[in-house]
Formats: structure tokens, sequence, C-alpha cells
């Protein structure tokens, strides 16, 4: 495995918040993996492999075929591999993102209602006197003109 696929693999894993220690994990895992397959290539094989006979030729255009066949199908795995780890980042990129829009949102009415309630606040000690409520109250007098 290349070290810039593995590097996509610890990108998204760290924008997930994973673990350091699983992210490590699945480093060493790959990279003992993927240690024998460096340079390796699928070796074709010869049509004149299984003989001169119109079979055996047949054999062999199959099996240069399947060969083929096995190559290609490596490299979409391999290109699969990337893109998916490329939606992954952008998936976390976006997930960052509204977790930051929420955030301010939530501080945004944090502090609008931060500003209603002082508001109550004051309202509530402009109205109130020290001896309301204790009993001791008495209404304001009248001008008896009425």
């Amino acid at each position: 495995m290349l070290s810039a696929d593995i590097g996509l693999v610890t990108n998204a894993m760290t924008a997930l918040k994973a673990p350091p220690d699983l992210i490590e994990q699945v480093v060493t895992l790959l990279n003992s993996n993927s240690e024998g397959l460096a340079g390796q290539v699928v070796d074709s094989v010869n049509a004149s492999w299984f003989g001169g006979s119109t079979n055996a030729h047949r054999i062999g255009v199959n099996a240069a075929m399947a060969h083929q066949a096995t190559v290609d199908e490596f490299q979409k795995l391999a290109d699969s591999l990337r893109q998916y780890g490329e939606a992954i980042d952008l998936w976390a990129e976006e997930v960052r993102d509204v977790d930051g829009l929420t955030t301010a949102e939530m501080i945004q009415r944090q502090t609008a209602l931060s500003q209603v309630n002082t508001t109550l606040d004051d309202a509530r000690d402009q109205s109130a006197t020290p001896d309301m409520g204790n009993g001791d109250y008495e209404p304001p007098a009248t001008d008896g003109g009425a």
C-alpha cells in the first residue's frame, strides 16, 4: 500500500476523531499486510505455455484475458479506496463546518436569551419596592377629589 494511501486513511480517521491508538493499530495493520506487495505485479501468462494445440492456445488466451481482468479489478479497487478516502475527508470537513455553524448559532441564541433574562430582571427590579410583598404595603393616597 502506498504511503499516500495510508496517509488518506490516517487523515480520514483523524478527521472522524478516532482514538489515536486505533489509528495506530490500523496503520500498523495496513503496513504489515502490504509490505510484501510493494512492486508486485500479477504475472502475465504467455499463450504458448499451454502447448501448441488449438485448445491450448484458447486456454492461453483465456488466461491472458483473466490476467488483464485481474489487473483491471485491482486498479479499480485501489482507485475506489482512494475515492472513498477523499469522500470521507470531504464528509468530515462538512461535519466540522456544520459543527462550527451549530456552535456559533447556539452561542448567538444563548447571548440573546441572556439579554432577555437581563431585561426581565431589570424590569422586575424597577417595578419592585422594598416594602412590597411583606404586608406593609399601603396604596398611595388619593387626593379625595374623586
